[in-house]
């Protein structure tokens, strides 16, 4: 009797035991779950992300650039203390400034439904910035969660796929090219504002020769040139809460303008 009775307090010692095996036993990803991962194709070839693949955020597809940059043959470089991604391809050069919603592409400003981000010490952006700033055409597939890239045949609408080129025109657009060239060294252009001591700060290279100008809010500056064309603009004060500039170069007619944001230090 007295064997019995151990044995049947035993068995029931050992149920919740089991039960709490069972409870903390790991989860293990569906399939579903696996097939709901983002993919990326570039001409129909996967790209392959090592460290950081692509996301869904808040309704909104993200991919880490670098990957998908060099994948296109674009040259990527990343800046740590001014968060910056600089991208260049050819006569291209496109800079993204983390947190911020604009792109800059050889003196045009993009703007971006929603602003770079690092994820898992990637940066990420926004699937239209491929299409704008890249050039290339860009789709969704909701069935195979897939990013699909291809090269764009028109490849002179930069940040205007949604606005098609007007045939009627052609004599604005050549007028156009021939009185805006490539006068600032794009690559070199930064825009700081220093809190410590107020004041906005632009810096850069230009051609030696051009007259140029700074704008801040509805205020215009004249910048001094250097010989090696080198310049830097300095303003403090009274435009506390700007965070745009906008630099404007003039030689022979010729004009270049640039588009910029200031970063705070």
């Amino acid at each position: 009797m007295l064997k019995k009775v151990t044995s049947l307090l035993l068995a029931i010692a050992l149920v919740p035991m089991a039960a709490f095996s069972a409870a903390a036993a790991p989860a293990t990803v569906t399939p579903k779950a696996v097939q709901n991962a983002v993919k990326v194709e570039y001409n129909k070839k996967q790209i392959a992300f090592p460290d950081q693949a692509p996301i869904i955020n808040q309704g909104r597809t993200l991919v880490p650039i670098r990957p998908i940059a060099e994948s296109l043959g674009f040259e990527v470089k990343w800046n740590e203390q001014t968060r910056t991604v600089t991208i260049n391809k050819g006569k291209d050069n496109i800079r993204l400034v983390v947190t911020q919603k604009i792109a800059n592409k050889n003196g045009q400003t993009i703007k971006l439904d929603v602003p770079a981000q690092i994820v898992n010490k990637r940066t990420v952006v926004p699937v239209r910035f491929i299409a704008e700033a890249l050039s290339y055409k860009v789709e969704w597939d909701p069935n195979t969660q897939t990013v699909l890239i291809a090269d764009n045949v028109n490849t002179n609408q930069v940040g205007q796929q949604e606005q098609p080129k007007d045939p009627a025109k052609p004599a604005t657009d050549e007028k156009k090219s021939d009185t805006h060239v490539a006068l600032f060294d794009k690559a070199s252009i930064e825009g700081k504002k220093v809190n410590v001591f107020a004041y906005y700060q632009v810096t850069g290279k230009v051609d030696p020769d051009s007259e140029v100008v700074v704008v801040l809010g509805d205020d215009t500056f004249e910048v001094d040139v250097n010989k090696d064309g080198t310049f830097k603009f300095q303003h403090e004060g009274e435009h506390d809460g700007i965070r745009s500039f906008t630099l404007k170069a003039e030689k022979d007619g010729k004009q270049d303008t640039v588009d910029g944001e200031f970063i705070a230090q």
